[in-house]
């Protein structure tokens, strides 16, 4: 779910930035920002989403699996796993103009898109019911340690907190015949 969220997110980017520049290039991608040794994956001339943190959502956490009827038997399903994403969007390239305004048009998108639904964004993939694009103001401390622990240098960037995605296992608990009665009766009197 993570995977298609994320692609989601750039597709969407990326149709926006087209009619913004009017540009037929996709110049927004997802993946690492650098390798195991700190050199750049990210392509020049790019605006990339790259998966920070994962978090998880503790508010709304559902300790109960949860009991469905399918055909005729009750399957006990594991609750769903409520996650927050951080994402990073950093801009690499070679006009550092070209990456502000890349990542301007990107900002706007996401301040006048912040919730994405099946019944406003149909491409939206089945398994989210909702993506909420919530902006993440970092200080200096925090975004040094945040690129020290990527292994890279700083890139004009921006942090996002994409809310709200579930991963369940589909694979159930347990299955037996549903309860249909209760006997309410005291038994031995």
């Amino acid at each position: 779910m993570l995977d298609l969220a994320l692609r989601f997110l750039v597709s969407q980017a990326n149709t926006h930035l087209q009619k913004s520049t009017g540009a037929e290039v996709e110049a927004v991608n997802m993946g690492a920002l650098v390798d195991d040794k700190g050199n750049w994956v990210q392509p020049v001339d790019t605006l990339r989403l790259a998966l920070f943190q994962i978090e998880e959502e503790r508010t709304l956490r559902e300790p109960l699996p949860e009991r469905v009827l399918v055909g005729g038997r009750e399957l006990s399903l594991p609750p769903p796993l409520k996650l927050n994403v951080i994402v990073v969007a950093a801009a690499r390239f070679q006009q550092y103009d070209q990456g502000l305004k890349h990542l301007s048009l990107l900002l706007t998108f996401l301040q006048a898109h912040p919730l994405f639904t099946p019944a406003t964004h149909p491409g939206l993939p089945a398994g989210l019911d909702r993506l909420t694009a919530e902006l993440v103001s970092w200080g200096p401390e925090q975004l040094n340690q945040m690129w020290s622990c990527m292994g890279a240098k700083h890139l004009p960037s921006v942090i996002y907190r994409l809310r709200m995605l579930w991963l369940r296992d589909s694979e159930p608990l347990g299955s037996g015949a549903p309860v249909t009665t209760i006997d309410t009766r005291l038994h031995g009197r």
